[in-house]
């Protein structure tokens, strides 16, 4: 096993912290599910409950895939990463827009949420799109998160901070993680002469 860089285990070690993190917010919306007064704020707690959960397994397959330094032999992890990915996406979409308060930051993050599912999609199973593509594609997911974070954190000056915030710095956290897998994917190819 090569050795991993000092950028890839200072990254192993957020995706850790913010592993810990779910598991904490998980347990928090449990706990709220015992509370619920209705069975609309129930139905909210179980689907942030499920939304931790994919969070988790799409951060530890991001991790393995890391671990596994990007080998060909590791592609199952990126697949699974990047499609639990999109299903973060899609949940996070379903959330904001039936248990947040829908106004126009709500609507434009879940219209950047969709726009970073189809690039998602189109970096997991187009293939072939070489190295230049592949990077461009990279920043516009984060152009697309680091613009949520941005509309999140004015919209939440209004309305209050709340949970939902580490789900954007998470998103951050994954997108790290798309980029060091771009580059160990293509510094994988050079090694065996196939850049």
């Amino acid at each position: 096993m090569k050795k991993l860089s000092y950028l890839t285990i200072v990254h192993l070690v957020l995706m850790a912290l913010m592993i810990l993190g779910t598991v904490g917010g998980a347990v928090n919306f449990i706990v709220g599910v015992a509370n619920s007064a209705t069975d609309k704020i129930r139905f909210e707690n179980l689907t942030n409950i499920l939304l931790m959960l994919v969070i988790m397994a799409m951060l530890i397959m991001g991790a393995l895939y890391l671990l596994k330094n990007y080998g060909k032999n590791a592609a199952m992890f990126y697949k699974a990463f990047m499609l639990l990915h999109v299903f973060v996406c899609a949940l996070t979409i379903f959330i904001d827009l039936f248990f947040y308060t829908v106004n126009f930051f709500m609507i434009t993050i879940c219209i950047l949420n969709l726009f970073k599912m189809i690039v998602l999609l189109i970096l997991t199973f187009v293939k072939d799109l070489g190295k230049d593509r592949t990077w461009t594609l990279f920043y516009i997911i984060l152009g697309l998160d680091v613009l949520s974070l941005v509309l999140a954190v004015i919209n939440m000056a209004g309305i209050g901070f709340d949970f939902s915030f580490t789900g954007y710095v998470t998103a951050l956290i994954a997108d790290g993680t798309i980029g060091l897998s771009i580059r160990g994917k293509y510094s994988d190819k050079e090694a065996r002469g196939r850049a």
